[in-house]
């Protein structure tokens, strides 16, 4: 089969063998695919830098016995930034982690892609907004899925006083288990609103105080829990610093 060509992520870089590389690479078309790249990891490679993460590239790929090996690449964004704080780092092992769970079979793997090329730009090159970059990834990403409902902040059903009463594993106001409930403010809820609903291009450019990310932050990662059933504790590793 002749080699093909595609534009990717590089979600994850993962020893193989002694100097190989095994890429998992986040694709517009493709969906997530996995990559051998053969001794890349020897000394004065060409090829050395798909071992580092968080990478759009474009691929020469090769296909052999139903799998995928590298032929050639080259580097469109880096997103070497990411690499220059831990918090940065914890963010996208976050984005990556998400990605790897939820798209290997998604028939929104288009919509994902594009969340994830500019989730890790925008937190590449700005560090101070990494956890309100990290609320509106998990919230668009829950959005790309289904799981996320627009709230209407007149509704009484969900409005206590100047607080809103949300489910985190229905979407809608509160109920049920109510161990699933969660009490926030209103820029809070509008900011869910606003992250479920905006042109892509201007998910990531959105402001806050810090008592509205650490609320988005708690809220959407208990979301992203219950939906993808799994615990995402990234994040605890910054508060042991």
């Amino acid at each position: 089969m002749d080699p093909f060509n595609c534009r990717g992520l590089i979600i994850r870089s993962a020893e193989y063998k002694e100097k190989d590389r095994l890429l998992s690479v986040l694709t517009s078309d493709r969906g997530l695919i996995t990559i051998c790249a053969k001794g890349v990891a020897k000394p004065g490679s060409s090829l050395g830098f798909v071992s580092m993460p968080y990478m759009l590239c474009d691929f020469v790929v090769t296909v052999s016995h139903g799998y995928y090996y590298l032929k050639d690449a080259s580097i469109i964004e880096s997103n070497s930034k990411i690499m220059e704080s831990l918090e940065q780092m914890t963010v996208a092992a976050h984005i990556s982690s998400c990605l790897m769970d939820c798209t290997l079979q998604s028939e929104n793997s288009k919509e994902a892609y594009e969340l994830a090329v500019y989730a890790y730009y925008m937190l590449a090159n700005n560090k101070g907004k990494y956890l309100l970059i990290y609320s509106a990834f998990n919230w668009r990403l829950l959005t790309i899925a289904g799981f996320t409902v627009m709230y209407d902040t007149e509704d009484p059903l969900i409005k206590t006083g100047n607080k809103y009463m949300l489910n985190i594993s229905g979407g809608e106001g509160a109920g049920g288990n109510k161990a699933f409930n969660r009490l926030l403010e209103e820029p809070s809820v509008r900011a869910l609103n606003y992250f479920a609903s905006c042109d892509l291009k201007k998910l990531f450019t959105a402001t806050a105080d810090r008592k509205t990310e650490i609320e988005l932050k708690d809220f959407t990662t208990d979301y992203l829990s219950i939906h993808f059933d799994k615990i995402y504790d990234t994040l605890q590793i910054l508060n042991t610093l």
